[in-house]
């Protein structure tokens, strides 16, 4: 069997149009490859928080106020110490209060009771993230005390032995809030001295006789009692707390003599005394005058509302003599009986300053009383009466011409 001769053209058509599609294709692609930049490797990049960026903007965590921890220190001695929070900041809304309080103590042991000397209370809140440590500091006293750094900004005075304790709120204390802050026991027992009052008086007069009397204990280190005693049997005891004062006023019967004592000072002794820039009131004058009658000379004295009480003697050139007090917004009037040559003096409070001479008036010889008071008696009544019967008579006679009927003849 003879086989036919095999030919290579349709092979070779093949592959030329093959290697025309791809040369194509690389000269359509060459021209974005040259327009592009040689391929690179870029680094990886880290994202920067810009500082004033607040938790919420940034994601950073924050706390409330009962998972906040904390560091402190504590110098009970000096009346010191710091608390510095350490997983925060607390959360918006969130805030925790702490105190530094120091107490005045009757022993150097922990004992009652225990009155508050001096205090220190700041806080941590959401609102601040940025502070992280509050220092505090009180004063102590030189004597024996009890200083206290604690949770929360409730003060407890005076510490008795049967009202509440601080307890586990005390900074450092191995349970419960306390237990929150790491750092030595906030708490402190010492000192030496028992403590004293340091009591003085300050005293101030109105101008109406009344007394105020403030008791000072300003410097002490412990309550004091004073004892007042004014006039009239008052006595009151008031008790007054260290740094403290209390005010107390006495009238002007109770202020005429004042004593106050006090342990740790000396007796305080005084009285109502009248202050300088008091107005001095305006006190009336009082007026007097006389009159002469025919056979009569009166002597008046005359005290306005304003004035005060005043007493004098009238005497006369013959009788006795007489002496009256007229009160405030009253009248006095002495009548003596007098003829030619009679006078009266008077002395006191009001004077006439000389012998007043008794004057006859110069209708007495007419049957008048004469004189400056007015003339009243028989002789006005008799005036009187003939005047009504003057008028009665003239009345009949009116009466009788109306009835009576005259006729005319012609």
């Amino acid at each position: 069997m003879i086989r036919p001769k095999l030919s290579l053209r349709r092979p070779l058509t093949m592959a030329v149009i093959a290697l025309a599609g791809l040369t194509a294709t690389v000269a359509l692609q060459a021209p974005a490859l040259a327009a592009g930049p040689s391929p690179s490797v870029s680094p990886s990049t880290t994202p920067t928080v810009s500082p004033s960026a607040t938790p919420s903007q940034t994601g950073t965590a924050c706390v409330s106020a009962a998972d906040a921890r904390y560091t402190h220190t504590f110098n009970g001695q000096a009346g010191e110490a710091s608390i510095t929070l350490t997983n925060g900041p607390l959360c918006a809304g969130q805030e925790q209060q702490f105190a530094l309080v120091s107490y005045v103590a009757p022993s150097a042991t922990y004992s009652f009771p225990q009155h508050m000397l001096a205090k220190s209370v700041n806080k941590f809140t959401g609102t601040k993230p940025g502070a992280t440590t509050l220092n505090f500091s009180v004063e102590v006293p030189k004597c024996f005390t009890q200083v206290d750094f604690v949770f929360g900004s409730e003060i407890i005075t005076p510490l008795k032995d049967e009202s509440d304790k601080y307890g586990d709120r005390k900074v450092g204390s191995p349970h419960g809030i306390g237990s929150h802050s790491k750092g030595p026991k906030a708490w402190y027992n010492g000192g030496a001295g028992t403590c004293e009052a340091a009591p003085e008086v300050i005293a101030k007069s109105d101008c109406d006789g009344n007394v105020e009397l403030t008791l000072v204990n300003r410097s002490g280190n412990a309550a004091a009692t004073f004892e007042i005693t004014g006039s009239g049997g008052f006595t009151e005891h008031v008790k007054v707390p260290m740094r403290e004062l209390e005010t107390r006023k006495l009238t002007a019967e109770q202020a005429k003599q004042i004593s106050v004592s006090a342990k740790g000072m000396t007796t305080w002794q005084g009285g109502w005394t009248k202050p300088a820039d008091c107005e001095q009131p305006v006190v009336g004058k009082p007026q007097a005058d006389y009159d002469s009658t025919c056979d009569k000379m009166a002597y008046r004295i005359v005290n306005p509302a304003n004035g005060v009480a005043v007493t004098s003697t009238i005497t006369p050139s013959a009788g006795a003599a007489k002496t009256v007090t007229v009160a405030p917004g009253k009248s006095e009037t002495v009548t003596f009986a007098a003829s030619a040559g009679f006078s009266l003096t008077v002395t006191g409070d009001v004077t006439s300053n000389g012998a007043l001479k008794w004057t006859q008036p110069a209708d007495c010889d007419k049957g008048g009383e004469g004189g400056g008071l007015p003339v009243t008696g028989a002789a006005t009544t008799g005036f009187i009466a003939g005047a009504i019967a003057l008028l009665a008579l003239g009345a009949a006679l009116f009466i009788m011409t109306r009835r009576r009927r005259v006729r005319f003849t012609a």
